[in-house]
């Protein structure tokens, strides 16, 4: 963020990420502000099944800051975009803090994003 101030959003891929239509634009399928609000998963826990903190109703798209997806065990931390802004840097400084992440959770980055996000 600090080497690229201008650019909009960032996408991280871990190594095991894989594309399969590299036709799609990521301006076009992930960053639209109407396809977010068309995709975006309403109602339901944040953490499933157990959350009682539960995904935000009728937010506009261009709110949204980070996109991230689950797996069979949750939140996945292998794939997420943010939007740069100073909410970015607090949500990096947070998850990726060496204090945050020696409170021993159990599964150390996916808790450590679950509890942020919660």
């Amino acid at each position: 963020m600090t080497q690229f101030p201008q650019t909009p959003y960032f996408l991280h891929l871990d190594d095991h990420t894989l594309i399969t239509n590299p036709a799609l634009g990521i301006e076009e399928h992930l960053t639209n502000t109407e396809r977010i609000e068309s995709l975006a998963i309403t109602d339901v826990p944040v953490v499933p099944p157990d959350s009682v903190i539960k995904t935000m109703q009728g937010v506009p798209g261009d709110y949204v800051d980070l996109l991230l997806v689950q797996d069979r065990e949750g939140l996945s931390v292998n794939s997420f975009l943010v939007r740069n802004g100073d909410w970015a840097k607090y949500f990096l400084d947070t998850w990726f803090d060496p204090l945050y992440r020696s409170y021993n959770f159990q599964k150390a980055e996916r808790h450590a994003l679950e509890h942020i996000v919660q």
